[in-house]
């Protein structure tokens, strides 16, 4: 990688960004930590990445949003006040509140009544004993046509125009090769309707259109919270 200052940027004088957007690559993660390849080529798929400092939004469709100056990785960034306030990572355009739905109030259990009293035990002599019939019963086939499979689970829905996820960059680890970064150790929130998912230790694995878009990337990445691994 050359020298920062040698270099001209479309967005600044150098690579690193507070705020950062634009489409990659990601492909399957794998299995068991990234070490296993994905088992399907259907893995891969363009996403819109928005980085807000300290996470990354990743949406299917491409959003409204910009890129803040870029600097040199050399140079101290003098910050707006809206981006020191931390809570403006939650308040995008287009992305609601997600609040989970409140269970409903139960309904107070009526008290006990009394317990009525015990009759007199009947008389205890044995009734005459006569052998049932020993015939079997008639065994009939099942209505195949009348069975009822049982109902797959109900896909989440997604919010409309809205992310499909978030990642956090403190705690995440990230290695560039050429125009891929690598992101491990990701604590990954899925977005749907009226829910979150929260996942650990997910692996990400992003192209981008070039070396150099990539690395602008990775530096912005740490720059919000993420390390470095050579």
């Amino acid at each position: 990688m050359a020298d920062a200052e040698e270099k001209k940027y479309a967005h600044g004088s150098g690579p690193r960004h507070y705020y950062k957007s634009g489409w990659c690559t990601k492909h399957g993660h794998g299995h068991f930590g990234g070490k296993v390849g994905p088992l399907t080529s259907l893995k891969s798929n363009k996403r819109w990445l928005q980085l807000r400092h300290y996470v990354i939004y990743y949406y299917e469709k491409e959003q409204s949003g910009y890129n803040s100056w870029g600097w040199p990785e050399s140079e101290e960034e003098p910050l707006d006040d809206d981006m020191k306030d931390m809570s403006l990572i939650d308040k995008l355009p287009g992305l609601p509140d997600i609040k989970f739905p409140a269970l409903p109030n139960l309904p107070s259990l009526p008290d006990m009544p009394d317990m009525p009293s015990m009759p007199d035990m009947p008389s205890l002599s044995m009734p005459s004993m006569s052998m049932p019939s020993l015939s079997m019963p008639s065994l009939k086939a099942p209505d195949l046509k009348n069975m009822k499979m049982p109902s797959m689970p109900k896909k989440k829905e997604r919010l409309e125009d809205g992310p499909l996820g978030r990642i956090q960059m403190h705690g995440s680890k990230v290695k560039q090769s050429g125009k891929k970064l690598k992101l491990t150790n990701c604590s990954q929130t899925k977005i749907y309707k009226d829910s979150t998912e929260q996942e650990e230790n997910v692996v990400f694995n992003l192209e981008f259109e070039n070396e150099d878009e990539a690395y602008s990337w990775m530096v912005s990445m740490v720059y919000g919270g993420a390390e470095k691994l050579e």
